[in-house]
């Protein structure tokens, strides 16, 4: 398990762009949909979760896996 933020420069960066990125490396391995979200979720916000938050990870794993059903 890795630790959070490990990607992130301190306080946190800029986390859009840095999250974008874990979700690209995980897609370009072949992680699916849930593996990536269930590793993203590990990767807060520095002001925590909230509805835009999630819902930008959820377009952005679905943009990187080429799902957009």
């Amino acid at each position: 398990m890795m630790r959070s933020p490990w990607f992130m420069s301190t306080p946190y960066g800029n986390w859009q762009k840095s999250i974008v990125s874990l979700i690209v490396w995980y897609a370009q391995h072949g992680r699916d949909y849930s593996y990536i979200l269930k590793a993203a979720q590990h990767c807060s916000p520095e002001n925590g979760w909230t509805d835009d938050t999630k819902q930008f990870v959820k377009l952005s794993i679905k943009v990187a896996v080429g799902d957009l059903r």
